[in-house]
């Protein structure tokens, strides 16, 4: 009797796929060393699949399953290998598609097999630059197999049992094709992810159950400071990028937006399902990959991780430690070394959340003006930032934003209860911007030349009184589209050419420290204010005005004779209130003698 399979078995069988997936996550994420070993496969596969698994209902139709789980699986997928498995689905809808016709009530063998054939090729071309050892080539030992049974006309078992044999050899060879798989002796993550969903999905079909906690094949045990990438060269794209988007049209992504994407960085997958679109690439330019991909349609859904922080998380860092504080702190990061990790604040707009100095650029901000807020990180979204650090270190100093001014300190204090205070230190800098910087380039220094954590902490909660900043603004315009300043007071002032000189008060909060009537004499004012004082190191931060920041970098130094620790720009959070061309000082004033 031939094979049937109705839209019901399908869709069992799809689900036991997936939690044969999810069931092996931890492994996953232990085996993950392509294109770098952020040891996250199995969590972004995880995710996916427990999102199908939760909202894909059954149903009486080929057409309804397969178009709702080719949406599903997009909108669902994270990281390279979560796209590629999105599209092979996309794939299976485009088989049935085809197929439609000839399709009754029931698949047959022969096209169960096309849509195994038509999903790898669905998924190969979602890839510019497909590599041989991943997920693909999982996918390809497959179809192949079903395809080898298919042309001799064998049963569903012989032939499921073929294409699992393929698919075995093609899991067993990834562990010797790419450097970093070589290195850890072991199977690709998303070769070996695909494995474990073909083995529940047939097992499904055959009414078996998938061979649980064994695989096929030994899998090493890797420390944790195994150097996975030896005989590599260093991965060059720091950001792992996704844009969800509805396009314009369900036209193909034009291969023209493809190679401006490619000349951004490299493992780009594209994938499509209608008119809804997810965009993934390793990058170091996060922001003007989405600015590029926005001309596509609309965005709905913006994420940037940042690989090199997952690479120096997935090993643990003896005697040292760990410095974290927040994207509001603006300081170069190349003046604060190894070891230092920052928190991005979300800024939100018409329902899309960007992250602070990754996912978002000054023209957006400006272009946002009036529409966009910052959006208060969660305890969860602080425990998934934090956590991976505690376990890496032993110790960790944590510099916030002032509690006055935003919720991350509150929320900080909220993790650590519980947590052994004798490791951690949470530190309210009761500043931002650039007198937020100051303390952290302190802090970063102090670790090099080997201080304590107590010892530093200290020295910052003393710090911190003798920290200033000194904010100068064009006009109230941002300050009024942003919330900041009532409307009609706001217009009213701007009408007379108020311009106040801005500052932080002992508290943390916000405060008018001068007042003047036109932008040269606010510039001069603030001039005076800072030679008054006895600085022992400055820093200059502005918003879209280098040649501003830079000419009154010179003026100090000229007043002073001390050159600036650094000019930066300031973040996106800060600059959508105090708007382009605004720029501050910040300093740090010398200890008063006793």
């Amino acid at each position: 009797m031939e094979m049937s399979i109705s839209p019901q078995q399908f869709h069992k069988a799809l689900l036991s796929g997936a939690v044969g997936i999810i069931n092996k996550r931890e492994e996953l994420n232990r085996i993950n060393g392509f294109p770098v070993p952020d040891k996250d496969t199995g969590n972004n596969l995880g995710f996916m699949m427990q999102h199908i698994r939760k909202q894909l209902l059954p149903a009486s139709n080929f057409k309804n399953l397969l178009n709702k789980l080719s949406e599903l699986s997009l909108i669902a997928s994270r990281g390279s290998s979560g796209a590629i498995f999105s599209q092979y689905f996309a794939g299976f809808k485009r088989a049935y598609t085809n197929l439609e016709a000839e399709i009754k009530e029931a698949l047959s063998l022969k096209e169960l097999f096309l849509m195994f054939s038509e999903g790898y090729i669905n998924a190969y071309q979602s890839l510019q630059n497909p590599r041989e050892g991943t997920i693909l080539s999982a996918m390809y030992g497959f179809k192949e197999g079903f395809h080898h049974a298919d042309g001799k006309g064998i049963k569903f078992e012989l032939a499921s049992q073929t294409a699992m044999d393929k698919l075995q050899q093609a899991v067993e060879d990834s562990s010797k094709i790419l450097p970093q798989q070589k290195a850890m002796k072991a199977p690709d993550a998303g070769a070996m992810a695909f494995y474990y969903f073909a083995d529940g999905f047939l097992s499904s079909l055959m009414d078996k159950a998938p061979v649980e906690n064994q695989t096929f094949m030994d899998l090493p045990e890797i420390e944790e400071n195994e150097m996975i990438h030896a005989g590599s060269e260093p991965y060059k794209y720091r950001f792992c990028t996704e844009v969800l988007l509805d396009l314009t049209d369900d036209k193909p992504i034009s291969e023209k937006v493809k190679a401006d994407l490619t000349a951004l960085g490299d493992t780009l997958v594209v994938s499509q399902a209608g008119q809804l679109a997810r965009i993934h690439l390793h990058t170091n330019n996060a922001s003007k990959m989405v600015d590029l991909v926005e001309n596509l349609g609309v965005l709905r859904e913006v994420k940037s991780d940042d690989m090199n922080m997952q690479q120096a998380l997935a090993q643990t860092h003896p005697g040292k430690i760990a410095l974290v504080t927040d994207s509001i702190a603006d300081v170069p990061e190349e003046l604060l070394g190894p070891h230092v990790y920052t928190l991005p604040i979300h800024l939100m707009a018409n329902g899309v959340s960007y992250q602070d100095k990754r996912t978002i650029s000054f023209s957006r901000v400006k272009k946002l003006a009036g529409k966009l807020t910052s959006s208060q990180l969660n305890l969860s979204e602080i425990q998934n930032f934090l956590d991976p650090i505690l376990k890496a270190y032993e110790q960790v100093l944590i510099i916030t934003v002032s509690s006055k001014m935003s919720g991350i300190y509150a929320r900080c204090e909220e993790y650590l209860v519980g947590k052994n205070t004798t490791a951690v230190r949470l530190v309210d800098s009761k500043q931002n911007s650039g007198a937020q910087g100051l303390l952290v380039l302190h802090a970063a220094r102090r670790l090099q030349q080997g201080a304590s954590l107590h010892e530093i902490a200290d020295e910052l909660e003393s710090l911190r009184a003798r920290t200033k900043i000194l904010v100068g603004l064009p006009n109230l315009k941002a300050m009024i589209a942003s919330g900041r300043l009532n409307t009609r007071i706001g217009n009213m002032l701007q009408a007379i050419g108020f311009l106040p000189l801005v500052t932080i008060n002992r508290a943390g909060e916000g405060t008018i420290t001068g007042i003047s009537f036109s932008r040269d004499r606010s510039d001069k004012l603030m001039m005076r204010k800072i030679q008054k004082s006895n600085v022992e190191s400055y820093a200059v931060v502005h918003v879209n005005d280098e040649k501003r920041a830079l000419d009154a970098a010179r003026k100090i130094e000229q007043r002073i004779g001390m050159k600036p620790e650094y000019v930066c720009d300031i973040s996106s959070i800060v600059a959508n209130f105090s708007g382009e061309n605004s720029y501050a000082v910040a300093f740090i004033e010398k200890e008063k003698s006793k």
